[in-house]
């Protein structure tokens, strides 16, 4: 399909095409460690090139917190109907052994105050949970799920070995009265305010990374598909399985593809204004896929912006067509700054970087089937217009994908670079 006389020894130059196919590599060790990455949970690389990103400031008479005590009664009352929302941070499954929710039930029964629990609140009573998932999951699995016994406890050892129905009532009712301290944001405060004091809040151990907050901030349909998406075969080939996503980089690649499907791209309006971008898209494809639940969400909307598709199934599916043509296109060197050539010729990969995955992503998606296919068989030459244009230090484009990724100038500017480098290869193509 790529091209004749291709063997795991093969190599490529610009006038022979020779690319490595069915070979089995490690797919981190040859990625180039000498540009900086973002981590991954265990503190390893991800895989994702980190992006610079400097906060824009916001008025401070927006934010709006109120301290608010909450029986576990209320809660579970809450979860009964659906009110209370918690996402499942992938790097904080299963912290918690059986001994140490055992002992955080004891704390409640002996009385002892928990650490305040960190949650935003919706107009219409919804709470989104974003600091304390563990010990809400703790709580949950013991008192309304019914998952486990208790075992390990330190002072009340007369109990290990029992589930909530079979501890005294004097226990079950003093469970039940506890009063939770909860610092709510209001519903008042805007969406980019919100993510803001989150970010402030998370400033000890592994802070979450900004799509961990959206994860959880935004949680619904849209966290299930994009979580969906990242274990499909075309995702995974395409990034060729170099992507950790422990702490959600995958899913915000995944999430900026429909971000740039959804919005036209005038509907970034402002510099280093992606995190909201990118809430907006989550929260429409939330309203997208249960319209009942997320129909009073329009306060969540923080730039103003105008839809210019829906989401529907048709853009998943042309979300794994791009993936499938990203492989196609460039083997493992999908959207890096490493083309299939200079690999060839010895050079490390570069780590994925994001505006490049969005870039290509979004073009090979919207691709004319009868162009792409000019495009794929002019390849060589396209690999040459990337590499003059990356091997140039004052190359616009290096720019419009680094230090001013964010900005509006970069955002336009790299769909302008790279619109026209495929036009170019597409008239060399037609020679």
């Amino acid at each position: 399909m790529f091209g004749e006389g291709l063997n795991c020894s093969g190599s490529l130059t610009y006038n022979v095409v020779k690319l490595h196919i069915g070979c089995k590599v490690d797919n981190m060790n040859d990625i180039d460690k000498t540009v900086k990455q973002e981590l991954g949970a265990d503190g390893s690389y991800s895989g994702v090139e980190e992006e610079v990103f400097t906060p824009y400031p916001f008025d401070t008479g927006k934010i709006s917190i109120s301290n608010r005590k909450i029986s576990l009664s209320n809660i579970i009352r809450r979860w009964d109907r659906d009110l209370i929302h918690a996402a499942s941070i992938q790097r904080r499954e299963n912290l918690w052994d059986i001994g140490r929710k055992s002992r955080l039930i004891e704390s409640i029964m002996l009385k002892i105050p928990l650490p305040l629990f960190y949650a935003a609140e919706t107009k219409n009573d919804h709470l989104f949970i974003v600091d304390g998932l563990q010990r809400l999951s703790a709580i949950k699995g013991f008192v309304l799920e019914k998952k486990y016994k208790l075992e390990s406890l330190e002072f009340l050892r007369e109990l290990n070995g029992m589930n909530f129905d079979e501890i005294p009532d004097q226990m079950q009712i003093r469970i039940n009265e506890t009063e939770l301290d909860f610092a709510v944001i209001g519903s008042d405060s805007p969406p980019e305010v919100q993510r803001n004091i989150f970010k402030r809040l998370n400033t000890g151990g592994l802070p979450l990374t900004d799509q961990e907050i959206r994860n959880a901030l935004y949680f619904g349909p849209v966290t299930e598909l994009l979580e969906k998406l990242v274990e499909t075969d075309a995702f995974k080939t395409a990034v060729d399985n170099s992507v950790n996503d422990s702490r959600m980089a995958a899913q915000e690649l995944v999430l900026r593809f429909f971000a740039f499907m959804i919005f036209n791209i005038n509907e970034y309006k402002k510099d280093d204004e992606m995190d909201s971008f990118l809430c907006d898209t989550m929260h429409i494809i939330n309203k997208s896929l249960n319209q009942d639940l997320f129909a009073g969400y329009d306060n969540t909307i923080s730039g103003n912006r105008i839809a210019a598709h829906c989401f529907d199934k048709n853009l998943e599916q042309k979300f794994l067509i791009s993936m499938e043509r990203a492989s196609r296109l460039f083997l493992n060197c999908a959207f890096r700054i490493t083309t299939p050539a200079k690999k060839a010729l010895g050079k490390q990969r570069s780590p994925i970087n994001k505006s490049l995955f969005e870039l290509w992503s979004v073009l090979l998606a919207e691709m004319d089937e009868n162009d792409f296919k000019i495009l794929e068989k002019n390849k060589v030459q396209l690999y040459q217009h990337l590499d003059t244009e990356f091997e140039n230090n004052n190359s616009l484009l290096r720019n419009h994908i680094g230090k001013d990724s964010l900005k509006v100038t970069g955002v336009k500017g790299r769909y302008e670079i790279i619109n026209r480098i495929i036009r170019n290869t597409l008239k060399e193509g037609d020679k």
